[in-house]
């Protein structure tokens, strides 16, 4: 109503305002007026030759050309003074005051127009909120296909069967099978869930109606309801099709909470229309809905049950085989050197999703056009690696001597460790240059993707995590806060060890966590339990760190030559890869022999001193590395 108000308002005063320019426009153009008693003097003196009548009024111009207007009271009376003398008349219409007249007539009728028109009931409008989601009423048109998407061999043949329906569904119906209603795509984000609903439908050549969860909810009750009945409404005029809702969890969440105010009661009712259009499906519609998620384990009962999403499709991180493939696809858009070996960059990118290989592709692209030049190199995918894990280089970052020395130590430290521990993963680089948060890295690639993780492995790579802390107090007697990332990653992972994976002799084979059942990190925790069991718990998982920060500080303290000079050789160039990592450590054991002959001790119990015949031929090793 005040919207109205307002309209109205507006047009009022804008009307007003083209009256008053034009009677301002009228006035100005007007003739000067006179006296009637002088305008008859001068007619009876025979200084008046022209008269020109517009009703009443009448303009009069003498012999000096001279107008003026005056108003006659009885035009016929003054006709009859006129006649007998040389005086030429002319009649004219008053055009003005009938375009004034018209105007403010014009005014009044559309002034009464718009208060009819604004007191009648609003008819419901068609809603366009599906027709406007339609992609494209050609599968072609989408441009992507399943030569597109790679590393999810798995979940591509369950959707082989929805491509075969959309495209032969008489083959189906005349058996009477009926294909599934609903197929819900898990799996972390980045895993090609919206990428995978797009290939189905350039797959199948039908139409795709593309959503997100949160374009059917509003702070209105009843919208997001209407809008799901206008979707299937507007899907069953054109099945066959696909209707996809990405992000289905912000309208598909658990009624269990028994809100009913607000926000929360328009999703419900949103959700009870969603229930009820995809269980009323007749047995002859070709509509599939496709919905994505993170978060499977907040979507309400009802949704998951059979007749609605009768199928659930993990997608999780690609294996070495699935992310070699993936490569390959991001491969063929951008121009790679022959010396690209997909294997290799799979091998280092453990862990990566879809989304995470594409941007480490492009990244790298980005790379080699800074450069200058027109193909992509290893150097490059290393260094768009390195961005993607730890960030930009921080070249502005300026360190002291004394912190640069630690800093190299502490990486030595995680280095020597990665070297002695049989069941660590294989040492890939050592830098101390800032990137992002960090200020150095040791990064260990594995050999291959793990299933499962052992007892021992999960110690080890504790023990390469205390690493920076045991050498910096092994060489300078004190603890830095480098050492953070460090500590909360070996707490997480001696805390899972003791309580989700039941890896403690003293508690045994049981678990104490919750898992949230999502993909998103973050949720879980502990199980109820007593005072004595969290407190038997908190002292398994001391006890695990405490042990592996002692045979940490025991590996290092027998490799204190070899931790001097790899820290030495990192203060030098920075930066050290697998290779020349295992290039020191032979040249140190090498040397190590020839000090226990020479000297009749053993290298490694020694003290570190500037003498040490093992640094004597460190120099070559340094001018090899940088050559």
């Amino acid at each position: 109503m005040a919207l109205l108000v307002r309209n109205l308002l507006i047009f009022f005063l804008f009307s007003l305002l083209c009256m008053f320019m034009a009677l301002l426009w009228y006035m100005e153009h007007r003739h000067p007026s006179q006296d009637y008693s002088e305008v008859i003097e001068r007619l009876n003196n025979n200084q008046i030759v022209k008269l020109e009548f517009t009703g009443n009024e009448v303009v009069f111009t003498d012999r000096d050309n001279y107008t003026f207007v005056t108003t006659v009271p009885d035009v016929s009376k003054f006709l009859e003074r006129v006649q007998g003398k040389n005086i030429r008349v002319v009649v004219k219409e008053d055009k003005f005051t009938l375009i004034y007249m018209t105007v403010i007539s014009v005014f009044v009728v559309m002034l009464i127009m718009a208060v009819w028109w604004s007191l009648q009931p609003k008819k419901k409008e068609e809603s366009k909120f599906a027709s406007d989601k339609l992609v494209s009423l050609s599968g072609k048109e989408i441009g992507l296909t399943f030569n597109d998407i790679a590393g999810i061999p798995e979940a591509k043949e369950e959707l082989e069967e929805i491509i075969s329906f959309l495209k032969h569904p008489a083959n189906f119906k005349k058996i009477g099978a009926t294909i599934p209603r609903g197929i819900l795509l898990q799996g972390p984000p980045g895993t090609g869930k919206t990428m995978l609903a797009k290939a189905v439908a350039g797959e199948a050549g039908v139409p795709f109606y593309s959503f997100s969860g949160s374009d059917f909810v509003e702070m209105f009750v009843g919208v997001g309801a209407s809008r799901v009945r206008d979707l299937f409404k507007e899907a069953k005029k054109h099945a066959p099709c696909i209707v996809f809702i990405d992000e289905i969890d912000a309208v598909g969440a658990s009624r269990a909470s028994g809100a009913s105010a607000g926000g929360q009661e328009e999703r419900g009712q949103t959700l009870n229309a969603l229930l009820v259009e995809m269980d009323g499906f007749a047995t002859e519609d070709t509509v599939v809905v496709l919905a994505a998620t993170n978060r499977p384990d907040i979507l309400d009962s009802a949704l998951k049950r059979p007749g609605r999403f009768d199928r659930q499709i993990n997608l999780l991180a690609p294996d070495l085989k699935g992310r070699v493939k993936i490569l390959e696809v991001h491969g063929r858009k951008v121009a790679l050197h022959p010396e690209i070996v997909f294997e290799d960059l799979a091998k280092a990118t453990p862990g990566f999703t879809g989304a995470e290989l594409a941007n480490l592709v492009n990244e790298a692209a980005l790379m080699a056009a800074r450069k200058g030049r027109d193909q992509i190199l290893n150097e490059d995918f290393e260094k768009a690696r390195d961005r993607i894990l730890m960030g930009i280089e921080r070249k502005g970052m300026v360190m002291g001597d004394k912190d640069r020395m630690i800093l190299a130590y502490h990486e030595a430290g995680h280095g020597i460790l990665a070297n002695k521990l049989p069941n660590s993963d294989p040492l890939h680089k050592i830098t101390i240059v800032p990137r992002g948060m960090a200020l150095g890295q040791t990064q260990q690639l594995p050999i291959s993707d793990y299933p499962a993780y052992s007892k021992e492995y999960l110690r080890s790579k504790i023990i390469v995590l205390m690493g920076g802390r045991a050498a910096e107090e092994l060489m300078f007697n004190q603890q830095t806060t480098g050492a953070q990332g460090d500590l909360l990653t070996a707490t997480k992972i001696a805390t899972d060890m003791i309580c989700k994976w039941g890896m403690s002799k003293t508690l045994g084979p049981q678990s104490f966590s919750i898992e949230s059942g999502g993909f998103i990190e973050g949720a879980g925790g502990r199980l109820p339990m007593g005072p004595d069991t969290a407190r038997l718990i908190d002292q398994e998982v001391n006890d695990l760190l405490a042990t592996c920060y002692d045979e940490a500080v025991r590996i290092l303290k027998q490799e204190q030559c070899l931790l001097k000079h790899l820290a030495e050789i990192l203060l030098q160039v920075e930066t050290l890869d697998g290779e020349e990592f295992d290039i020191i450590v032979a040249c140190s054991v090498k040397k190590e022999v020839a000090a226990m002959k020479d000297s009749e001790h053993t290298c490694n119990t020694c003290t570190v001193k500037e003498n040490c015949s093992v640094g004597q031929s460190m120099k070559e090793v340094v001018d090899e590395i940088t050559s």
